[in-house]
């Protein structure tokens, strides 16, 4: 391995190893850059790493970096968040519906209603080309972005 390019870690003012996406500002403030399920870059910002650091003198406390990527990477993997790009309406409702947990038997058979429902529409009139919206799907149900 002489002679090979090994190249460094990237390592904060104290010494820690950084992950994928996390920085440090010369100031010692935190970032965090990701990809949202729009293709957006986002950046988060945190004054501690980890929930042991301490917050300089002057700054606001908050939430450690770590802490807030877990959560993003959460809300990211449970896709909350759905573009609807070729996504018909049908598809959205399976989605919604297969996020509910612990639905009774009566609402469990409404909902099957109305993807039947659906189903006939979209053999009726071929709504194919009728695709959903940005939605967010959450616990008070759907929501309409835009």
């Amino acid at each position: 391995m002489k002679g090979e390019y090994m190249p460094e870690k990237r390592r904060d003012n104290k010494g820690r190893i950084l992950k994928t996406g996390e920085s440090q500002k010369k100031n010692g403030q935190y970032i965090y850059q990701y990809t949202n399920s729009f293709g957006e870059r986002k950046v988060i910002y945190s004054w501690k790493l980890v929930t042991t650091d301490k917050v300089p003198a002057g700054k606001r406390e908050d939430v450690s970096l770590r802490e807030k990527i877990k959560e993003i990477e959460r809300k990211l993997e449970q896709e909350l968040i759905i573009t609807g790009q070729n996504m018909t309406v049908l598809q959205l409702v399976q989605k919604y519906i297969g996020q509910k947990t612990g639905v009774k038997d009566n609402t469990r058979n409404n909902y099957n209603f109305v993807i039947n429902y659906i189903c006939l529409f979209d053999y009726l009139f071929i709504s194919s080309q009728m695709t959903a919206k940005p939605y967010f799907i959450g616990s008070t149900g759907i929501l309409l972005l835009w």
